[in-house]
């Protein structure tokens, strides 16, 4: 090759070879970071007001090591509260007080104050779905009082709150099913939906104060707990209520979102109406299918299930085929109670949180059409009448066919 053709090459392979052995571009030392499991958001004062809860890598329940193996006694984590304009204003502004970089990959859960769920969250969102070390899988939650306070709450059984809030709301949706647990993702799917609405499971402290010394939590009962409350709706950006246990329950069964439930009901209503048996329900489906009713429409809404009898304390003999039949009217009967007294605070709410319109707009698209063009569908949704149908069956009844009771008075 001659020599034009040389340099030539030479000048070729310079950007090439830069690209190569560049490195990692953004590469950081883990001595650099304060690792986030937990963040929450208010609205005060016409500001953003951010707290993240950082592991902290100088206690030695931390797992992280630290000089001098750490101390058991200092806390498993920290909180940092700082306040901005904008929301990543005050995620830097932590660099004035920390000596660490806020690190966002390893979050687990993100609780919104009530105040900023009025204000509005749609900058949250973008800022999440934006940033390039936030997670969209962070389950959300929303607090009645200040979302800080929430994050300096310790817990027992665990050193990581963040992942214990996580396991909380994951044990609950698999055993109870009263809320759903609502990933960040998920969250924004549904507020970005034809129903336009949400719900964010409630995150409360049980007493007035918080637990936040590592002293504190050497007891065998905790004064003051994390618990999870209420149902938080969301309409647009905004909230707009709130849902009760048993109306949270409801709108489970209407939006199929039951993976197993344990049902408290009467075994002979007609006797006396005081729950005094339980039901496991195992396997549950919903099904709903709208109709429109010249001028407006009904929801079909079908479930089905069944599961085991775990309880019972009437006097009744389970060989009898009837009894078992009573049972699982009295089950059925309180279900659909529970889906209306739902249905009933959800349209007083005005929020889609069922997924009515996803329904219709697959269904009837013609019609959904013109409820789009003439931006009627908040009415439309007022009108809605529901026929839930409800239909459970008691596969097992445990280990014995009759009641205590029945032994006690033979």
């Amino acid at each position: 090759m001659n020599k034009p053709g040389r340099t030539l090459c030479l000048i070729l392979m310079v950007p090439l070879l830069s690209a190569l052995l560049s490195g990692c571009w953004d590469n950081r030392e883990l001595s650099e970071l304060g690792i986030t499991s937990g963040s929450a958001y208010d609205w005060e004062n016409n500001e953003w007001k951010a707290t993240y809860q950082v592991i902290n890598p100088s206690s030695g329940s931390s797992g992280m090591g630290g000089s001098g193996g750490g101390s058991t006694s200092s806390p498993p984590f920290l909180t940092f509260t700082v306040k901005g304009r904008t929301i990543m204003e005050a995620i830097e502004r932590t660099n004035l007080t920390s000596t660490r970089e806020m690190f966002f990959s390893h979050s687990r859960i993100t609780v919104i104050g009530e105040s900023l769920a009025k204000h509005g969250i749609n900058q949250l969102l973008d800022l999440f779905l934006r940033k390039q070390d936030a997670r969209e899988t962070v389950y959300m939650f929303i607090s009645q009082g200040d979302a800080g306070d929430i994050l300096d709450q310790l817990m027992q059984m665990t050193k990581n709150q963040g992942a214990g809030i996580q396991l909380m709301i994951e044990q609950e949706a698999k055993l109870l099913s009263y809320y759903p647990g609502t990933r960040l993702y998920e969250l924004a799917m549904a507020l970005s939906s034809e129903s336009g609405s949400a719900v964010l499971p409630e995150i409360r402290l049980t007493g007035p104060k918080i637990m936040d010394e590592t002293s504190e939590t050497g007891v065998t009962d905790l004064p003051s707990r994390l618990e999870l409350g209420r149902l938080g709706v969301l309409k647009g950006e905004k909230f707009v209520g709130w849902l009760n246990q048993k109306q949270a329950f409801g709108l489970s069964f209407m939006t199929d979102n039951i993976e197993s439930a344990t049902i408290a009901f009467a075994s002979q209503p007609a006797i006396s109406g005081k729950p005094d048996a339980s039901f496991i329900l195992q396997n549950s489906t919903t099904s709903v299918r709208p109709v429109w009713a010249k001028d407006h429409y009904i929801m079909d809404i079908n479930i089905k299930g069944s599961g085991v009898l775990t309880e019972l304390g009437s006097v009744m003999d389970l060989n009898d085929r009837a009894a078992i039949t009573g049972m699982e009217e009295s089950l059925e009967q309180q279900v659909t109670e529970l889906v209306n007294t739902s249905w009933a605070e959800i349209k007083k709410l005005g929020a889609d949180v069922t997924g009515f319109a996803v329904r219709i707009h697959r269904s009837d698209r013609k019609h959904w059409k013109q409820i789009e063009k003439e931006k009627s569908w908040d009415s439309v949704f007022k009108e809605i009448e529901i026929r839930p149908h409800v239909s459970f069956q008691i596969e097992r009844t445990g280990l014995s066919n009759k009641s205590f009771k029945s032994v006690q008075q033979e």
